[in-house]
C-alpha cells in the first residue's frame, strides 16, 4: 500500500492534496502532533476537526510565491467552505510551526484546522 509520503512524491510539482476523510465529533482526531520540519515539499498534513467530507488543496507553487490566498475546501461534502493562508502563515508553515486556521461559510458552521509541513 502506499504511504503519504510516496503518493506526495509520485505527484510532486503538481498538486498536494490535504484530505482528512474523518466524519462526525471528535475534535482531537487527526489532529497533527509536534512542529513541522517546514520541509512543504516533502510531508504536509493537515486536520480538520468535525470534518464531513472537506479538503484543502494548496499548489507547490503557493509555498514558493507566498503570496496570501483562499481557497476553497469543499472537496466530498455537500458544501463549501473557504480558508485562507496568508503570507505569515506561509512562512511560518516554512519554518516548520503549525499554522491553525477556521474556515468561513455562510451554513452556520465553521471547521477549525490545523496544517503543518
Amino acid at each position: 500500500m502506499l504511504d503519504r509520503k510516496g503518493f506526495l512524491t509520485g505527484i510532486a510539482g503538481v498538486t498536494v492534496t490535504l484530505i482528512v476523510t474523518a466524519c462526525g465529533g471528535d475534535d482531537s482526531e487527526g489532529t497533527p502532533g509536534g512542529d513541522g520540519d517546514g520541509n512543504c515539499m516533502d510531508d504536509i498534513d493537515v486536520a480538520i476537526t468535525n470534518n464531513h467530507g472537506h479538503a484543502l488543496q494548496v499548489p507547490f507553487a503557493d509555498f514558493d510565491s507566498g503570496q496570501s490566498k483562499t481557497y476553497s475546501i469543499k472537496g466530498t461534502s455537500d458544501h463549501d467552505h473557504t480558508v485562507s493562508l496568508t503570507t505569515a502563515d506561509f512562512n511560518d508553515l516554512k519554518s516548520g510551526k503549525k499554522v491553525t486556521k477556521e474556515s468561513t461559510n455562510n451554513s452556520g458552521h465553521n471547521h477549525p484546522m490545523q496544517i503543518i509541513c
